[in-house]
This record gives C-alpha cells, sequence and structure tokens, in this order.
C-alpha cells in the first residue's frame, strides 16, 4: 500500500504499514523499509510504524490496521485469514498551535485488498493525543471516534472531502490535491485520522 500526505506541495509516499518519509521529496521502498530522512538524504531508517516528519517534530504520519469486526488492533507483522475485513486507520498528528489547511491524504490499495463495503471512508478530527507518538490508548480513542463518523461518498465531488477511486489503481484520496474533492484542514493540537474497511483477497 502507499499513501501520500500534502501539504504546500510538499509529499510524502509510504507503503504498507510502515513507511512514513520526507516532506518536499518522494520515495518508495518494502513494506516497514524507509529511504530518506527529513532532510531528503537517502539514508536507510530502522523498520518503524511512526516517522516524525519534520525537525520540530510537530506533525506525525501512521497507519495502522484493526479488526473490522471486534475494533482491535492488528499488529505488524500479524496474519489474517482470506476474507477478514480489516479497517486501516491513517493519521496525522498535529502537534503544532496552527491549523493546517489544504490536507491532503492518498491511500493505494493492494492487490491483496479489496475497497468495501461502499462509501466506507471516515474522517474525524476530535481527538488528541499528548505526545507527538501517540500511546495504544489514545491510538484505541482515535479509532473509536473516527469509526463511527459518518462516511463521505465514493464520488470524487467537493460535497465531502473523500472518494475512492477504482482505475487504474485502486485509491482512497482525501483532500483535493489529487481529486476534486472538497478542502481537508487539520485542526491544531488535534489528530486528523481516516479510517476505511478493506478485505484480505
Amino acid at each position: 500500500m502507499k499513501r501520500q500526505f500534502v501539504k504546500f506541495k510538499q509529499h510524502l509516499a509510504a507503503l504498507m504499514l510502515g513507511v512514513l518519509l520526507t516532506l518536499g521529496s518522494v520515495a518508495q521502498a518494502e513494506n516497514n523499509q524507509g529511504f530518506g530522512d527529513v532532510a531528503g538524504i537517502d539514508a536507510a531508517l530502522g523498520n518503524s510504524n511512526v516517522f516524525v516528519l519534520n525537525s520540530s517534530g510537530a506533525l506525525t504520519l501512521v497507519k495502522t490496521a484493526w479488526l473490522t469486526a471486534d475494533g482491535s488492533p492488528i499488529a505488524t507483522g500479524a496474519t489474517v485469514p482470506f476474507g477478514t475485513q480489516v479497517d486501516f486507520m491513517i493519521y496525522v498528528n498535529n502537534m503544532s498551535d496552527l491549523q493546517i489547511d489544504d490536507v491532503t491524504i492518498r491511500d493505494t490499495l493492494d492487490a491483496l485488498f479489496a475497497y468495501g463495503p461502499v462509501d466506507n471512508i471516515r474522517v474525524d478530527n476530535t481527538e488528541a493525543c499528548f505526545a507527538t507518538i501517540c500511546t495504544g490508548i489514545e491510538e484505541q480513542a482515535i479509532y473509536d471516534a473516527a469509526v463511527v463518523a459518518g462516511a463521505g461518498t465514493d464520488a470524487v465531488s467537493g460535497a465531502d472531502t473523500v472518494s475512492y477511486v477504482a482505475l487504474p489503481t485502486p485509491e482512497i484520496n482525501v483532500g483535493n490535491e489529487n481529486e476534486a474533492n472538497g478542502q481537508q484542514d487539520a485542526a491544531a493540537n488535534l489528530v486528523l485520522a481516516v479510517v476505511f474497511t478493506v478485505t484480505v483477497q
């Protein structure tokens, strides 16, 4: 999986549950591997689900997975049976006192995952973490709030901030950088979370 966080035309590329990389450049790597640091230098980073994205440590992008059936977290490296429904949660922890305007998140689905049911992309921006790295309890609260948020339409439309595009590759999009959705902002000192459901196939 690959997703992209865009702020003021700066790009972040990532794969599956572990690569959270560089503002200002684009990089690709295997699952849970990263190449390039915050300044864009091509130095390998250790396996991690959390990389701090800027030198001030005010902004962090994280992706987690949850069992749809009971809302329990799935650990990195865990396996689940074919046919299992999984909720992926991507969140941006904005530890700054400034709102971040016009945020865009993109997640490109691997062929191992089928998006659905339709119209299930949910966004929440009401929870907070008390440090740059959210605790497991805080992540659970973020997920619990996001999973019950009203789902947006899968259509590309300025009527809401989310969309699903099946071709040429299946992509989850939030914000208007990649698709003509509504503008998505990230409030100061809060977590912007996106949750969507897929099926392992």
